[in-house]
């Protein structure tokens, strides 16, 4: 079988997963409790409509704008799957819905790493950006969720414990360290991607 038929069974495969989970998510926040869990019901078919997409990529029904199409859909997989599993999590438990935010998560990253392979190829020296990219939007991200995610807790009280000054200082100086972080990680992962879709547009101009 061709590698890019191979690639479109996975493609279409992985998306038939999410389908599945977003189905079982509806499910879950309808019947599974007493009363319906409704950010669930608005963030779990977004999540299947992600499938949905991957699905019509991977038996080619959708063939324009392919590599968009795959990163449009990763985003809104991870992102909404995310919030998802932090609306139902109190009320459902995290027995099924942590295992299942993580298998969406592994099925959005290969979705996403596919539509950058479509896009830039095997030039590992704008892959080398793109992944130092994520690296400083994970820290990035990391710094903003310890404001909030209980695993942080001790440290929101040391912070706390400093004193009215020194607290909104150390504040402030983890607000800035976020935006340069955020600011350098969006620019470090877009910029492969502009510089590959100009080249393939000015190879595109010459061969007409």
């Amino acid at each position: 079988m061709p590698r890019k038929s191979k690639a479109n069974l996975v493609t279409a495969g992985g998306g038939a997963i999410l389908v599945l989970s977003g189905l079982v998510g509806l499910f879950l926040a309808l019947f599974s409790v007493g009363n319906m869990v409704w950010p669930m019901l608005l963030f779990e078919p977004i999540v299947l409509g992600g499938g949905l997409i991957a699905i019509a990529v991977g038996l080619r029904v959708q063939r324009s704008s392919v590599p968009m199409a795959l990163a449009t859909a990763a985003g809104c997989i991870a992102v909404a799957g995310f919030l998802s599993t932090l609306a139902g999590r109190n009320t459902l438990g995290s027995g099924i819905l942590v295992p299942m935010l993580g298998l969406r998560m592994v099925i959005a990253a290969a979705l996403a790493v596919y539509a950058g392979w479509l896009v830039i190829g095997p030039n590992m020296n704008r892959w080398r950006q793109v992944v130092i990219g994520c690296a400083l939007l994970v820290l990035g991200g990391a710094i903003a969720a310890s404001s909030f995610i209980g695993p942080a807790k001790p440290f929101r009280e040391w912070l706390l414990s400093l004193g009215g000054f020194a607290t909104s200082a150390t504040a402030l100086v983890l607000f800035v360290i976020f935006v340069i972080l955020t600011a350098a990680g969006v620019h470090l992962l877009v910029r492969p991607f502009e510089v590959a879709l100009d080249e393939g547009a000015a190879e595109g101009s010459a061969s007409s």
